[in-house]
This record gives structure tokens, sequence and C-alpha cells, in this order.
């Protein structure tokens, strides 16, 4: 586990048509869509807000049980250094680029000046970079290359979000603020989330949005990549001096070796629904093993 510190005129008809569709929606759906659609305007102000932003980082590797065990390798790792959060609008998506400071309390060595490279070079370039620079620190023998914490976020990103299922789940109560979860899940490609061969990988999980306006506390997002499945769980808190609500806590965890019966198949085995087949993105793992009465 790791885890780091728009109005047309129209027709009499027309509105009468639309005033009856609303009318047979279930109260519970048009609910759904509010909340849905008020979390996605709350991610579009938050992309134009959060385009760049500098914050300290401290990131805490554990490894809870390794098999087989290697024991020569370390089992925990502590780091500290920046985290630069650019959301890049061509590629619809954010980066988290850190600059390493320090590793196990020792000065990080053959340090890269991220704030000199981000001036003279493409951010997406940059990022790959330190990528690639910043695994070295990793600890253990999973390859991880997901660790942004806003990318739960762009479940609900205009050029994403129509891949998506949405569905509100349970409601909270956090100092007087109530919140529901929207659970999320990704149901066609292109997919968010690609593996090292560039396989499609489906990504689900929950968003707890402020039912008053859409601000999002907390994200939970789970995949499974090459037979690893991840889970990112992001903790939001509002910063006073920017007026924002920003990353707080960042767990990630990783476990190899690890199925879930009731994960789609689609998510394991990417030709099994190749044409986005509704039906098909459905089957799960189980109703593959549970044989019917005849």
């Amino acid at each position: 586990m790791t885890r780091s510190c728009y109005t047309p005129r129209t027709s009499q008809v027309t509105l009468l048509c639309a005033l009856a569709i609303l009318l047979l929606l279930p109260p519970e759906v048009s609910a759904q869509k509010a909340v849905a659609q008020r979390a996605a305007d709350y991610v579009a102000d938050y992309q134009r807000e959060l385009i760049a932003i500098v914050a300290d980082e401290k990131y805490v590797q554990d490894i809870r049980s390794q098999i087989p065990e290697d024991p020569g390798a370390p089992r925990s790792r502590s780091t500290t250094g920046e985290v630069f959060f650019i959301f890049t609008a061509p590629s619809r998506g954010w980066m988290a680029i850190r600059d390493v400071r320090t590793v196990d309390g020792a000065p990080a060595p053959e340090r890269t000046d991220v704030r000199a490279t981000l001036a003279t070079l493409p951010a997406a370039e940059v990022g790959e970079r330190m990528r690639s620079y910043n695994a070295r620190y990793n600890i253990g023998r999973i390859v991880r290359t997901i660790n942004e914490p806003t990318l739960a976020l762009l479940s609900l990103d205009e050029g994403h979000r129509s891949r998506f299922r949405f569905e509100t789940k349970n409601r909270e109560d956090v100092d007087g603020h109530a919140l529901i979860w929207l659970a999320f899940e990704e149901k066609e490609r292109p997919t968010l989330i690609r593996s090292l061969q560039g396989r499609p990988v489906f990504m689900k999980g929950g968003l707890l949005v402020e039912i008053a306006n859409g601000r999002i506390w907390e994200s939970r997002l789970t995949a499974t990549v090459e037979g690893t499945s991840v889970e990112l769980v992001t903790k939001y808190r509002f910063d006073e001096r920017l007026g924002l609500m920003l990353p707080s806590v960042f767990r990630e965890l990783y476990e190899q070796g690890k199925v879930q019966f009731d994960d789609p198949v689609q998510q394991y085995l990417p030709d099994f629904n190749t044409a986005n087949d509704p039906q098909r993105a459905e089957v799960t793992l189980r109703m593959l093993l549970v044989r019917p009465r005849p």
C-alpha cells in the first residue's frame, strides 16, 4: 500500500413533449441525473481552476505481504518532495509530476530540477521523464504507473463521461454537509487506463458528492491491470488560501493474484467485448462459473 499526504426558442408541441418525458421519469432517476450533472459542472470548473498547483508531499510505501518473499528488499520506504498537479486540455487529463527531495530521510541522489525543466519542455514530456526517474524509488515487484490522485474525476469530464454509467448510492453527512456516493463504471472504449502492453483497462469506483453544489470530497477507483488489482482512494480538503478542495490524502493499494467474481469479464479479457456491446459488458466472471439449472 502507498499513501501520500446554454436556450433556443422552440414550439409549444416540443415543450409539451419534453415536459411529458420529465413527468414520466421516476423521482430517483431525476435526482440521480441532477447529482451527476452538478458533479460534472464542478469538475469542469475544477479543471479550469486547477491548471497548475504545487504541493508538499510525503509518500509512504509499505509491503504488507509478499509471496515469495524477497529477504534482501526493503519492506517500507518514505519519500518527501513537491508534487505538481497539471491539467492538460488537449489530452483531457491530469498529471501528477513528483519532485523527490528525500528518500528514507536522506537527500535524493541526482535530483532533477522539475521547475526549471517545466519552463523549457512540455508538461507531458516532463511527466513521462519524471515518472521513469521516480520509479527507482518504488519497492516491491509490481510496476506502478497509475498514481494521479485526481484520476477518478475524469469519469465526469465532458470528453469521457459518455463512456461511463452512473448511479447514486448511500448518503452521508459530514460536518453538516449532505453528501451522496455517485458510483461510476466504465463501459466503452477507449478506456482512461491502458496496460503497459496497450490493452484497455476498464475502471469503476465512486465519488462522494456534496448534493447542494456537486463538490467532491472523496474518490475511490478500482481496476485490474494485467492481473494486478488496483485501488486508489483520494480524500479532499478545502484550502482557504486557494478556495479549492485539494487532495490531502492519497492511498494506493496493489494486489496480485486476486480475482473478483463480480468483475466484468471484459476487465480481464478485453477481446470479449470489442464491439462495446452493453449486454456483454454486464457479463461477470461469476456468471461464467455458475452452471444454469437444467
